[in-house]
């Protein structure tokens, strides 16, 4: 009878030897050797997918910049300023996604 082992990939591996700095050299060895040999996880999100979550975030600026627009005409300074930054930060999400999952997670993440 043959039992099926669950792919090793780099999280199992710190799952199963935890803290990292208590590490033997050979288990530091193994390690990077699943680096090299282990598949990649696959991103969350697939290229198509995140075309669609930038235009959401595009959409969602250009409201907000609307709305910062719409209250500096009216006066009101402070609350423009507070959507105008929100528009920018969309705006950045929006960039982010268009290049790709794990970028858009590093600027999510701000790595």
């Amino acid at each position: 009878m043959t039992t099926l082992t669950p792919s090793l990939s780099l999280d199992s591996f710190r799952d199963q030897h935890g803290d990292p700095t208590r590490w033997s050299t050979a288990d530091i060895d193994s390690y990077l050797v699943i680096g090299e040999v282990a598949p990649p996880d696959p991103p969350l999100h697939s290229y198509s997918e995140m075309q669609a979550i930038a235009a959401d975030w595009a959409r969602t600026a250009e409201v907000q910049q609307s709305v910062a627009d719409r209250l500096l005409a009216q006066g009101h300074e402070t609350a423009a300023g507070i959507w105008a930054r929100g528009a920018r930060g969309a705006r950045e999400y929006a960039a982010a996604a268009r290049y790709g999952y794990p970028h858009y997670e590093a600027v999510l993440n701000g790595w």
